[in-house]
């Protein structure tokens, strides 16, 4: 005997990237530390995936499942719960491409002891409450994508127009000319204590504080793109929100995490209420 619960969210990005969510298995810990806790690949064969979950500790007790998910192309991902915690629970996934929006139904069928059928309603929210719970941890962060394992058979699970366009080649007098030049792109009233979002001549960056001083990074981290404005700062590093890659504040050099090359950093001043980042005629100081 089993409960069937059908969860159904509209999620405002187009299919390719909510596909690539459900196979970037490597956000689970950073996203998702409190509801989903970790992951460890066990095998990685085709289009199926088994894996070990280590749920959050839980009055002292840290359980452990295996599952096994199988992607069935072009829109369909069925997960099934082999060993361990939740032994027998399913979910069937259906994407539906609405354009810039996708359509997603999942189908969770738990089982439950025989007469013991007045759980059913209780279980039924349960499932739509800790669903709910976990889109709304994704979709705080952008929807990350592009982490492990990847969609089979994609090399990169995430689109290449999520980083910002490569500054075009410009002549040595061009760049004598820009070298030195202060952009204004933010109040400073307007910078919050966190990571705070700007841009300069087109490109993406953050503004942080730290220690009293302000520092400006490019925004999008270099492992798969995340945006460092969603982080936030420890010590003297910025943390993706996406997979955890840190970099520090003062040369953007990744410290620890997926993440093996640096950031952008930007000279930064402030001046008649506004802040100022430097522009070296290549829009970045590597």
């Amino acid at each position: 005997m089993a409960i069937e619960v059908t969860y159904r969210k509209r999620i405002p990005y187009p299919f390719s990237r909510v596909l690539s969510q459900y196979f970037d298995l490597e956000h689970i810990e950073t996203v998702h530390p409190t509801t989903l806790g970790s992951y460890r690949a066990i095998e990685v064969a085709g289009n199926r995936i088994v894996f070990e979950q280590r749920w959050p500790s839980w009055l002292g007790l840290r359980l452990r499942s295996v599952v096994e998910q199988v992607w069935l192309p072009p829109n369909r991902i069925r997960i099934r719960f082999r060993r361990g915690f939740l032994r027998g629970v399913g979910v069937e996934t259906q994407l539906t491409d609405r354009g810039e929006e996708t359509a997603i139904e999942e189908v969770y069928r738990v089982p439950l002891v025989p007469g013991w059928a007045w759980l059913w309603p209780w279980m039924g929210r349960v499932v739509e409450r800790g669903a709910g719970r976990i889109w709304e941890e994704d979709l705080a962060v952008e929807l990350c994508h592009g982490g492990w394992p990847g969609v089979p058979g994609q090399e990169s699970s995430h689109p290449a127009s999520a980083s910002p366009e490569p500054s075009p080649p410009r002549s040595p007098a061009a760049a004598a000319n820009d070298r030195g030049r202060w952009v204004r792109v933010a109040e400073r009233a307007d910078v919050a204590a966190g990571p705070t979002r700007a841009a300069a001549d087109g490109r993406e960056i953050v503004l942080l504080q730290h220690a009293g001083r302000l520092f400006a990074l490019d925004n999008r981290c270099t492992h798969t793109d995340g945006p460092l404005a969603l982080g936030w700062i420890e010590g003297d590093r910025v943390v993706c929100p996406w997979h955890g890659a840190r970099f520090g504040l003062v040369d953007g050099e990744p410290c620890s995490g997926p993440a093996d090359r640096p950031v952008a950093t930007y000279p930064v001043r402030e001046e008649g209420g506004g802040v100022f980042v430097q522009m070296d005629g290549t829009g970045a100081r590597l």
